[in-house]
């Protein structure tokens, strides 16, 4: 396998990035909590994500590990610096959600989606919002290239990073990698509870 490289996406990369979040996302409980009774929710979910893959594309850092065959094993997408992501104005996320949830129950998880933000700590630290390995490609060891790939830019910045797990699958994980825990919240109403997670060198 391959070592991870920041990646300058191209829109056939960003179509293979938005593939393997969505598909390594898939069954993220809070994915799940928001496209419940979604009609074929894989597809609304990978949809969703790729106004992020967008964003990131555009003004994030994305950092990618490729598989054998020349396409992507595993991805993650990073925020570096405090300014804001430029996302798609058309379809928007807010758009999006509507259009899959319905007016009222997308104002409601949009609300509840806010609790990320209010859960940030204070800059300066390096942001790892979205981690995904194909499931294809799950358990060798690609997960843990990424973020140590992200971890040492972050040192040489002299900065921390922080993010959040809905999938309390994963906290063993982060644990192995060096992140250490500031407590919980959870995503209201009737959401999953959401991890959050640090680290400094």
């Amino acid at each position: 396998m391959s070592t991870p490289r920041t990646l300058h996406p191209t829109a056939p990369d960003t179509v293979a990035v938005r593939a393997v979040i969505g598909s390594a996302f898939a069954d993220d409980p809070m994915m799940q909590w928001v496209f419940r009774d979604v009609p074929m929710a894989e597809q609304a979910i990978a949809a969703w994500i790729g106004l992020f893959v967008d964003a990131f594309a555009a003004g994030g850092v994305v950092d990618v590990v490729p598989d054998a065959d020349g396409g992507i094993a595993g991805v993650a997408l990073w925020r570096t610096g405090a300014g804001h992501l430029p996302f798609p104005e058309l379809p928007n996320l807010g758009g999006l959600m509507v259009a899959f949830l319905g007016p009222e129950r997308a104002t409601s998880v949009g609300a509840g989606l806010g609790a990320f933000a209010a859960n940030k700590p204070e800059p300066p630290f390096h942001y790892l919002q979205f981690l995904a390995v194909h499931p294809a490609h799950q358990g060798k060891g690609i997960g843990a290239q990424l973020v140590r790939f992200g971890q040492q830019r972050a040192a040489a910045d002299q900065q921390g990073v922080y993010l959040e797990s809905t999938n309390p699958r994963n906290l063993s994980f982060y644990s192995s990698v060096g992140f250490t825990s500031l407590g919980e919240f959870t995503l209201q109403p009737g959401g999953p509870p959401a991890y959050r997670l640090w680290w400094q060198a």
